[in-house]
């Protein structure tokens, strides 16, 4: 799901309670900027730990993604999250 609209409308509060909904309903859920898990990622090709951090993104029934698209991406973080979206769908 897309949440898509000016700042200040509410997108982050609604992502919340979903998030919390599906943490009711027994889900496993992880919120967080789209800004940290390209940089964790990205300290992930640096240190050579990136198969791991990718799979720990990955683990969550339901990962939330916050300021997503804010800035623009570089190829790098393209592809990271290219492989984070197509692992997480084929799980």
């Amino acid at each position: 799901m897309i949440l898509f609209g000016p700042v200040g409308v509410g997108k982050t509060h609604v992502a919340q309670a979903l998030g919390h909904l599906a943490v009711r309903h027994g889900a496993n859920v992880r919120f967080t900027k789209t800004s940290r898990v390209l940089a964790e990622l990205a300290g992930g090709h640096a240190d050579r730990t990136w198969d791991k951090r990718i799979r720990e993104l990955i683990r969550p029934d339901v990962l939330i993604l916050d300021d997503f698209a804010m800035r623009q991406l570089s190829a790098a973080q393209a592809d990271d999250l290219y492989e984070l979206v197509s692992e997480r769908q084929g799980r």
